[in-house]
């Protein structure tokens, strides 16, 4: 052979059409470690490994009429690995073929990598479990070589110990003994490399000083390279590490450390939002638990103000067929004839009783409500609250100034119900200090893209500006006029906005009755509708 093709770093072959080794150049004996009288005359099927191979039978027979060359892909494995190679074959003599190897295996290691990370993200994005995500990885590592053994430990900072994340290859018994490894400087490969927070590279397990404590154990399962990189979170955390063992003793290529770092990178991406969404599962389980004993405050506060309506709105009622009782009882007891008087206090005490039945049923309903969706309208919603709080509004002289729009909604009644009675019981709060004469709640709505703007605004003169701010927050509260309870305001936002899907807020404003100005502290709430009914039109004070 010429020494030219000696200098070349493709792999030179002449064969005869049998698949005989006729010559080789110096780059095919290195490659193999032989000289040109050990494999002079042999097949080249038997020198070498080759593992696939894109050629066609029917192209070969064409290859030896001189119909063609053949420019397939090979994958040959050496002691060194696995190489990839683009292979040329050509007829240049009727009993002669040339075969030039050229070694593709960075071009195609790279882009099985690229591959593989493309797949990767997308079952990260797609939030795949974990466990099943950390296996993916490793598979897509020891495909690459059958040599090649990958686990990932993941790191507990709490007791400062490795567990178990993903080696579907490795033994159980030697995932066992790495489960719960303390990690340290000296700690075989994986333990040091989370200790130290950088790369280990342990070519002979057998020599090495980090495994003179497992060098046995791990010869056991033929394990006898280990190289481990840590994992790293976005703040640059310790999450863990990935290691890839060998079964033979190893130093890695360039490439291997480009594998183990990019790998150990996508580990750490799907590591991170795992813990990430775990901490945002915790956080939504906690938030739950702390609107559920919001709620439970709320409608303990709700059940002390429903109480405090009933009490309103029966008291007169009971005066009165207590005086009309007791003026019969007198009378009978004085001997004294009540024939005149039996009717009309009879047909007094049962008109009051009836009221009485009737209050209890209105509240009754409230209580024995389903929270679901139901169709009503706004004006059916809001004369319902007006008659839950119609004992504490006539008692305290307070007038409604109320002009709404007859709108249908499909949504939930009774929340909303609660919304409005949170928002007039603070508005009578705030209302105890003004003079009587003046004590007016206004009530009016509005049609808004596809929704119904509420107002709800009292003359209680408003409340000041920090407090407005901060009004709707959880367990706010202060003795201002036109504070609120806290709770109660707080669970309006939340009804609002997460159930029934509106908007709500407050702002200090005024508006005019009867040729008076007042200014108080409004409320304004969004609702969806489902259509309008009828405009009312009306205005008119209760």
């Amino acid at each position: 052979m010429s020494n030219l093709l000696d200098f070349s770093d493709d792999l030179i072959i002449y064969t005869d059409t049998n698949g005989k080794i006729l010559e080789v150049n110096e780059s095919y004996l290195d490659l193999l470690h032989l000289n040109q009288k050990e494999i002079l005359g042999k097949s080249e099927n038997k020198i070498l490994n080759i593992i696939s191979s894109s050629q066609k039978v029917e192209e070969y027979e064409k290859l030896l009429l001189g119909k063609l060359d053949i420019v397939i892909e090979e994958i040959i494995e050496f002691e060194v690995g696995i190489k990839y190679y683009k292979t040329k074959k050509e007829l240049i003599e009727p009993n002669k073929i040339l075969i030039t190897r050229r070694d593709i295996t960075e071009y195609k290691q790279y882009l099985s990598l690229y591959n593989s990370h493309i797949y990767l993200l997308e079952l990260i994005a797609k939030a795949k479990p974990i466990e099943y995500i950390l296996d993916e990885i490793i598979k897509s590592v020891e495909k690459r070589n059958s040599n090649m053994i990958c686990s990932v430990l993941l790191y507990n900072s709490a007791d400062n110990k490795l567990y178990k994340g993903a080696a579907p290859s490795l033994p159980d018994d030697y995932n066992d003994k790495l489960n719960g490894m303390i990690i340290g400087e000296k700690v075989g490969s994986c333990g040091a490399a989370v200790y130290l927070k950088e790369r280990v590279i342990v070519e002979d397990i057998s020599k090495h000083e980090n495994w003179q404590k497992a060098k046995n154990f791990a010869a056991k399962f033929n394990l006898r390279a280990c190289w481990s990189q840590p994992i790293l979170s976005s703040n640059d955390e310790i999450l863990g590490s990935f290691a890839i063992y060998y079964k033979k003793p190893k130093s890695p290529t360039k490439f291997d450390i480009d594998l183990i770092e990019d790998v150990a990178n996508v580990a750490g991406v799907a590591i991170d939002k795992h813990l990430q969404t775990e901490q945002l599962q915790k956080e939504i389980e906690e938030n739950k638990k702390q609107e559920q004993l919001l709620m439970h405050k709320s409608k303990q506060a709700m059940m002390g103000e429903m109480l405090e309506n009933i009490a309103h709105q029966w008291r007169q009622p009971l005066s009165i067929i207590s005086t009309y009782a007791t003026g019969i009882l007198i009378k009978k007891e004085s001997g004294m004839d009540t024939k005149d008087m039996d009717k009309e206090a009879f047909e007094v005490i049962n008109v009051n009783a009836q009221y009485l039945s009737n209050t209890i049923e209105n509240f009754r309903k409230y209580f024995m409500s389903n929270s679901k969706k139901v169709d009503f309208t706004l004006k059916e919603s809001i004369d319902y609250t007006l008659k839950l709080v119609e004992g504490r509004v006539k008692a305290e002289d307070i007038k409604i100034i109320y002009d709404v729009n007859d709108v249908a909604l499909y949504n939930y009644r009774n929340e909303l119900t609660q919304v409005f009675m949170n928002i007039l019981n603070n508005s009578a709060d705030a209302l105890n200090n003004i003079h009587r004469q003046d004590r007016y709640i206004q009530i009016t709505s509005e049609l808004i893209d596809g929704f119904v703007r509420v107002y709800i605004i009292d003359s209680a003169k408003g409340a000041p500006d920090n407090i407005v701010e901060r009004i709707f927050e959880p367990y706010f509260t202060t003795k201002h006029q036109s504070c609120g309870t806290g709770i109660g305001l707080y669970m309006c936002h939340e009804i609002i906005d997460k159930h029934v899907k509106g908007s709500i807020k407050a702002y200090n404003d005024q508006f005019s009755f009867a040729g008076e100005d007042y200014r108080g502290l409004k409320f304004v709430i969004d609702l969806p509708i489902e259509g309008v009914r009828v405009d009312s039109g009306l205005d008119y004070v209760i």
